[in-house]
């Protein structure tokens, strides 16, 4: 699957997308008619599983939307599972240092560089484009994704973000503010000098720095602040924040 993500990310350029967390493929077949760069599809927060996300990432089949999957724990297997799968990309928690940041990419390559054990499946179409898929996945599609929720992993980003082969890496705001001791509080000044410190390691190495923004007019304010990897919401989250205000003005709430 060559959807171009890998390519606009190397050119410097803004990728948008969101998180799906809703186990229906129509989710994510009425996103993909979107021009959304990405979907995240979330096995650490949401409840699916790995044959729920192959279920999930077959509407994206040849159409220009990078499936990428968010494992619940920077994994050996859970990391080649999901790409065995057919996502392009991994999006992994709790990435606090240089050597978990060096897990994720040998998790994610195959030997003799990493430890990925060769069995793609789904992504090679079953073996019958098994030469093609692992001749050029890794230089030309594969997308990492480190993120960025704790105290240490800022202290560490610049370590973090120098490592080859990290692509992203991304903020994650509520962990980050719980982490830093300000629950919630997502304009607090600690959390912004944070923020700060990740883009500045980001435009150093030249990796893409990526954040959570729930509202059209955050991304765009983030996009401005030099992120260029935006998650404009979740579909659970944008369900809920519509009828909530459809409530609202009726007089329900």
């Amino acid at each position: 699957m060559h959807t171009g993500l890998k390519a606009k990310i190397r050119r410097g350029e803004l990728v948008l997308g969101t998180w799906v967390t809703i186990n229906s493929p129509d989710v994510v077949d009425a996103l993909s008619d979107l021009p959304l760069d990405w979907v995240v599809i979330d096995l650490e927060h949401g409840p699916l599983d790995i044959g729920d996300l192959q279920n999930l990432v077959m509407p994206l089949r040849g159409g220009s939307v990078a499936p990428l999957a968010r494992v619940p724990w920077n994994d050996h297997v859970w990391v080649k599972r999901v790409l065995d799968v057919g996502v392009v990309g991994v999006v992994a928690p709790w990435v606090n240092s240089r050597e978990d940041a060096e897990a994720l990419v040998r998790y994610s390559t195959y030997p003799p560089q990493g430890v990925r054990g060769v069995g793609p499946r789904r992504a090679s179409r079953y073996g019958l484009k098994l030469r093609e898929y692992v001749e050029r996945f890794e230089r030309e599609e594969r997308v990492l994704v480190a993120q960025i929720e704790t105290l240490e992993a800022v202290w560490r980003v610049e370590e973090i973000v120098s490592v080859e082969g990290i692509d992203v890496a991304f903020i994650g705001p509520l962990d980050l503010s719980f982490n830093l001791g300000i629950p919630l509080q997502l304009n607090h000044e600690k959390l912004r000098e944070a923020v700060k410190k990740v883009l500045k390691a980001c435009e150093k190495h030249d990796v893409a720095p990526g954040i959570f923004a729930p509202t059209p007019e955050e991304a765009r304010a983030r996009a401005e602040e030099g992120f260029r990897f935006i998650a404009i919401n979740m579909d659970i989250n944008a369900l809920i924040e519509y009828y909530r205000r459809a409530l609202e003005k009726l007089g329900r709430l």
